[in-house]
């Protein structure tokens, strides 16, 4: 009997070449997170945000209780999708300050008030001083 890592080594490689179903799977899962982030007029999406996240944000879901294998799974990808992701401000409404990655890139050091009062919940937008955006 043969480790499955061994089996999955490429044919080119001298192997069978099988796939990792466990990458492949979470290939699959991030995948559909890349949808739900990028095509909202699906039925897929119009299903999922209604229960698990109605404010349109897949990266910050309501807490529910009995959550769904599928569910559970997308949102493990997710995690490891947002773990990559940064924030383009745009308007800074929805990029918080403390909890999202994000970065000051088109703003000048003039713009920003001093971030250190406050919680971690505030958003971006709310560190510009008014008509003072770069």
């Amino acid at each position: 009997m043969m480790p499955w890592d061994t089996l999955c080594v490429p044919k080119g490689m001298g192997d069978i070449g099988f796939r990792d179903l466990r990458l492949f799977n979470f290939a699959l899962l991030r995948r559909q997170v890349w949808r739900l982030i990028n095509h909202r007029n699906t039925l897929c999406y119009q299903v999922l945000s209604s229960k698990y996240f109605p404010n349109g944000d897949v990266f910050h879901p309501k807490k529910v209780d009995k959550l769904s294998s599928s569910w559970t799974s997308i949102m493990n990808a997710t995690k490891a999708l947002k773990a990559g992701f940064g924030w383009q401000i745009g308007d800074g409404k929805k990029a918080r300050i403390g909890l999202d990655r994000w970065g000051f890139e088109g703003l000048d050091g003039n713009s920003l008030k001093d971030p250190s009062s406050g919680s971690r919940e505030r958003v971006v937008c709310e560190l510009w001083e008014p008509n003072n955006r770069a």
